[in-house]
């Protein structure tokens, strides 16, 4: 097979990942990972996939890092079953960066990709709308709200109101950089009603922090005169009766909501848990988490306890796993991508960078499959831009 044709059936399979990534069945978009990495495989050339491997190592790594930190936490986990589970899990991490950091990606294909995922988490959400009302005109109950419409899409409000965002700043950038077209307001605007209806209080808070690195790339100094509109605004839709609503707790369908009580509280039993075992290096890829279990148990917090909840926040979640050598690893992926940021200023990859910082402080998003398939992928993406000296005005990827 000639190389144009290796190169469109790996473009395809990408194409097949970012477009199965929203829909219900994940396993679709596993599927779509294992055909990417098996073309990749027999495509060859291997001797220049290794030479842009090279010259993007520390890009990669600050990526596929995790995924070999599983791998080492195998060796003194008690239970290696759930260690080769989280392995497998956490292999998009390893595949994903290899992919595309082994290959030349035009600023083209990049947002032809982007564009692609865009579509898609438009249509998966007119999907569940069209449900939703069919479901409420035979009065099998309200599914316009929350967790009650994400379920139709088989996808927690987390991970899809993160979609949402990114997809959101894309054609906010289109519109500002590239084509200030009807259609780009009008997938803006239908994309902020589902997030209103998905009411996910930090995708309305990282979709508004997200925004300024983009405006302060068009407008300089003055976007700093947003910052006290967009916060009234999130302030307001906080307010609105859609997220107050949440605030009650247990919704009709048994959906239960934390509050900053429980969730500070949370957090407490998290870090204790790891306190009173193996602070240096965790418990390993294969625990069970049953001390953690225990210490919401300790700390009264039943309610993890009961569905055994995890740490609702990355940065704890792998300091269960990997102790104070998660730490380590933070500062070094942080490191890679602030330097990255500040050689050649990216606006859409520092939004999508604060966007995930962001829902890693309240949720684990890597502890599920749509939330590791588009970090790796976002992320890999924005960073395999070629390390040229421009000005900032000539970078076309930001």
């Amino acid at each position: 097979m000639t190389k144009n044709k290796w190169e469109y059936l790996q473009n395809l399979a990408l194409l097949l990942v970012v477009i199965t990534l929203p829909m219900p069945k994940f396993n679709l978009n596993s599927q779509a990972i294992i055909l990417l990495v098996a073309v990749w495989l027999f495509s060859g050339n291997y001797s220049n996939k290794l030479v842009n491997l090279k010259q993007k190592k520390y890009q990669f790594f600050s990526i596929s890092i995790w995924f070999f930190m599983f791998v080492i936490g195998l060796i003194y986990s008690d239970n290696l079953n759930i260690g080769l589970k989280n392995i497998i899990k956490n292999l998009p991490l390893l595949g994903i960066p290899l992919v595309i950091f082994s290959q030349e990606f035009s600023v083209k294909k990049r947002e032809y990709i982007v564009k692609w995922f865009s579509v898609s988490v438009i249509c998966c959400a007119i999907f569940a709308l069209i449900k939703a009302g069919y479901f409420t005109y035979m009065n099998f109950g309200n599914y316009f709200y929350n967790q009650n419409l994400a379920a139709l899409l088989n996808i927690h409000t987390t991970y899809y109101s993160l979609f949402c965002a990114v997809v959101i700043l894309y054609f906010l950038y289109q519109i500002l950089f590239k084509k200030n077209k009807l259609n780009n307001w009008l997938a803006i605007f239908f994309l902020l009603i589902f997030m209103y209806l998905l009411s996910s209080r930090m995708g309305l808070f990282a979709l508004g922090l997200g925004n300024l690195p983009i405006l302060y790339r068009k407008y300089g100094s003055k976007s700093l005169l947003a910052i006290p509109i967009i916060a009234t605004v999130v302030l307001g839709v906080l307010f609105s009766p859609n997220f107050q609503k949440r605030e009650i707790g247990r919704s009709e369908f048994g959906t239960y909501t934390p509050d900053l009580g429980t969730r500070l509280l949370h957090w407490k039993a998290v870090v204790k848990s790891v306190n009173d075992d193996n602070i240096i290096i965790g418990n390993g890829s294969g625990t069970d988490k049953k001390h953690v279990y225990e210490s919401y148990k300790k700390y009264n917090f039943m309610e993890g306890y009961e569905h055994e909840y995890n740490a609702h926040n990355q940065f704890l979640e792998y300091y269960i796993y990997f102790g104070l050598m998660s730490v380590l690893v933070w500062i070094f992926c942080f490191w890679v991508w602030i330097k990255k940021i500040y050689s050649e200023y990216y606006s859409y990859l520092l939004s999508v960078l604060i966007i995930i910082i962001c829902f890693m402080l309240t949720e684990s998003i890597l502890e599920r499959q749509h939330g590791i398939v588009v970090f790796a992928l976002m992320l890999s993406l924005a960073f395999s831009k070629e390390t040229k000296k421009k000005s900032i005005n000539n970078s076309k990827w930001n």
